[in-house]
């Protein structure tokens, strides 16, 4: 489990590093079947027990309370992103090139775009200061579209249809079903 863990940390590093040589790395690493419960689970729950963690620390009232409310909050909004901007590639991908629909490839591309997202979620968990630093989330619009030419051999003017609606969904989409399961609970 920990070294899982190690192997998470250094991936989600090389992504952000050397985009396209992971990519080919994560192609051709053929005994990684469920990228969802080896990759994405193991570092949502990170990011939600650090997530619970500060606001426990930071609350002025409540502290118990704020931090469970924020963690499952945080862990239905990553939940719900991952499995919209999944819904919109598979779809996408029938539609368009339905010699292309391979499940893995697929969860691998949305797993993975979140590395990012997580990062800077990450940092500014731990120093909120650090808030201006979301504007590094565009990245993942880079992650996305080196995925798709990586795991779907797909040209740019194919890449351009898909990237930017995959991109948005993984960028956009937990914040605002945060603010919007924070607006409908009282008190928050």
């Amino acid at each position: 489990m920990v070294m899982q863990f190690r192997n998470n940390i250094v991936r989600m590093w090389q992504l952000m590093m050397q985009t396209s040589a992971t990519w080919e790395g994560i192609l051709e690493d053929s005994k990684e079947k469920n990228v969802f419960r080896t990759f994405f689970l193991p570092v949502l729950l990170l990011v939600v027990g650090l997530n619970a963690f500060f606001k426990f620390v930071y609350a002025d009232s409540n502290r118990f309370q704020t931090g469970i409310v924020y963690a499952v909050v945080t862990l239905i909004a990553y939940l719900s992103a991952f499995y919209t901007a999944r819904y919109f590639t598979v779809k996408h991908i029938i539609k368009h090139h339905p010699e292309k629909n391979n499940k893995q490839n697929i969860e691998k591309l949305i797993a993975y775009s979140f590395v990012v997202v997580f990062v800077l979620k990450t940092a500014t968990i731990i120093i909120p200061s650090l808030f201006f630093l979301q504007i590094l989330n565009i990245y993942t619009v880079y992650i996305v579209w080196e995925g798709w030419r990586v795991l779907f051999d797909l040209d740019v003017d194919e890449r351009g249809k898909i990237m930017l609606i995959i991109s948005l969904s993984v960028m956009l989409l937990p914040g605002i079903v945060n603010k919007f399961i924070l607006m409908l609970l009282p008190g928050f």
